[in-house]
C-alpha cells in the first residue's frame, strides 16, 4: 500500500524519536508511507497550510496512492477531506481527543467525521462519543517491560506527573492537593515532568511556598530515571484521548491516582489496579494522596496491579498489525 499522512506531530521531524520509530515499523508492515506536516514550512499557519496544500497536491498528481490517514479533527483534517475528494482516495481520521474541539474547529470536526471512510480513536471512551462505526486502537507504549526495583527503602515519598503543562492537564489541581498535604506529610514532594506553562505554575508553588517540596524538571527525552525515582503517579487532567504516560507508569509498577478521563475504566479500574476520581475533584485527589502515602500495602498491591496490566497489552506487533488490517480493509472498500 502506498499511504499519505497528515501530521500535526512536530516529533515527525526529529530523528530518532518513538513517532519516527513508531512510522518505520508501520510502514514496513504496511508498504510505504509518505508523512506530511505543516510544520515543515515555514510562515504563519495559514502560509504553512496552503505550503502542505500545494506540496500534497504535488506528490499525489505525480503518483497513486492508496488511502489519507490525518490525525486532527479539524482544519487538516479540512485539507485531508479535501485531497481526498479531489483525487477519489479513502480518507481515515485519528481521533486522539478533543481539547480544543469548540466553535470553529467543532463544526470542522462534525463535517469531516461525517464524510470519513474510516474513523480511529484510542479509547472506547471516544468511541462512544463519536461514532459505533469507528474501530479503537489505543496509543501503544513502546517501552519495555522494566525490571522491578525494591523502594521501600527510600527515605523521600516522590509523586510524579508527566505531560504538557497546558490547563487542560490540571496541574495546578495537583499543587493545591500537595499543599494541603505537606504538613502531614514533610517528606514527601512532588516532582513535573513537562514543558509550557511551567512558569505560572512556579508562581503557583512560590505563592504557597513549596519550592523546596515542589520540582519543576521542564520537558525530558528519557523519562525512565523519573518513573524509577518516583513512588506513585498522578494525572489529573480534565480530558484525555487515551493517556499513554499512564501505561508508562504503571510498567514501572507505580500507583496510580488519576480522574476519569481516556483510559480510566478501561486500562486503569477504580480500586482494582490504581485510583480513578471524579475530574476537578479535588478534596479526592487529597484523600488518595493520604492514602497512598499511609498504606504500603495498597501501594504495593495497585502497583504490582497496574504493572501486569501494562503486561497484559498488546504487543506493538499486535498494534501494528491491527493497523495494518483496518487499512487494508479500508483499501478493500
Amino acid at each position: 500500500m502506498h499511504i499519505l499522512n497528515l501530521s500535526l506531530d512536530k516529533d515527525v521531524l526529529k530523528e530518532g524519536t518513538l513517532v519516527q520509530k513508531r512510522l518505520a515499523a508501520l510502514a514496513a508492515a504496511a508498504g510505504e508511507i509518505i508523512v506530511l506536516t505543516p510544520f515543515s514550512h515555514s510562515g504563519r499557519k495559514v502560509v504553512q497550510f496552503f505550503k502542505l496544500w500545494k506540496q500534497a497536491r504535488k506528490i499525489l498528481a505525480e503518483k497513486h496512492f492508496d488511502l489519507i490517514t490525518v490525525q486532527d479533527t479539524s482544519y487538516l483534517a479540512l485539507l485531508a477531506y479535501m485531497l481526498a475528494k479531489k483525487y477519489q482516495i479513502p480518507l481515515e481520521v485519528q481521533v486522539h481527543g478533543f481539547e480544543k474541539l469548540r466553535g470553529v474547529r467543532k463544526l470542522l470536526a462534525w463535517f469531516v467525521l461525517h464524510r470519513a471512510d474510516k474513523i480511529r480513536v484510542v479509547s472506547e471512551r471516544l468511541r462512544h462519543a463519536i461514532s459505533p462505526r469507528a474501530y479503537v486502537l489505543p496509543v501503544y507504549t513502546q517501552i519495555a517491560l522494566p525490571i522491578e526495583k525494591n523502594k521501600d527503602t527510600r527515605v523521600i515519598f516522590t509523586f510524579l506527573t508527566v505531560g504538557r503543562l497546558v490547563p487542560v492537564k490540571n496541574v495546578e489541581m495537583q499543587i493545591r492537593a500537595f499543599a494541603r498535604i505537606a504538613k502531614a506529610a514533610p517528606k514527601a514532594q512532588l516532582v513535573v515532568v513537562g514543558g509550557s506553562l511551567g512558569e505560572v505554575l512556579k508562581l503557583k508553588v512560590k505563592s504557597l511556598k513549596l519550592e523546596e517540596k515542589i520540582r519543576f524538571e521542564g520537558r525530558q527525552e528519557n523519562l525512565a530515571r523519573f518513573y524509577e525515582n518516583a513512588d506513585a503517579f498522578l494525572l489529573t487532567s480534565n480530558s484525555e484521548g487515551w493517556g499513554v504516560v499512564v501505561t508508562e507508569a504503571a510498567a514501572y509498577g507505580l500507583p496510580i491516582i488519576m480522574t476519569d478521563v481516556g483510559l480510566a475504566g478501561e486500562f486503569i479500574k477504580n480500586g482494582e489496579n490504581g485510583i480513578v476520581i471524579s475530574v476537578g475533584d479535588e478534596d479526592a485527589l487529597v484523600a488518595a494522596m493520604r492514602r497512598i502515602i499511609e498504606n504500603a500495602e495498597l501501594r504495593a498491591r495497585l502497583g504490582a496491579a497496574a504493572r501486569a496490566s501494562f503486561a497484559a497489552l498488546p504487543s506493538t506487533e499486535e498494534q501494528i498489525r491491527k493497523q495494518v488490517e483496518e487499512w487494508r480493509l479500508l483499501v478493500r472498500q
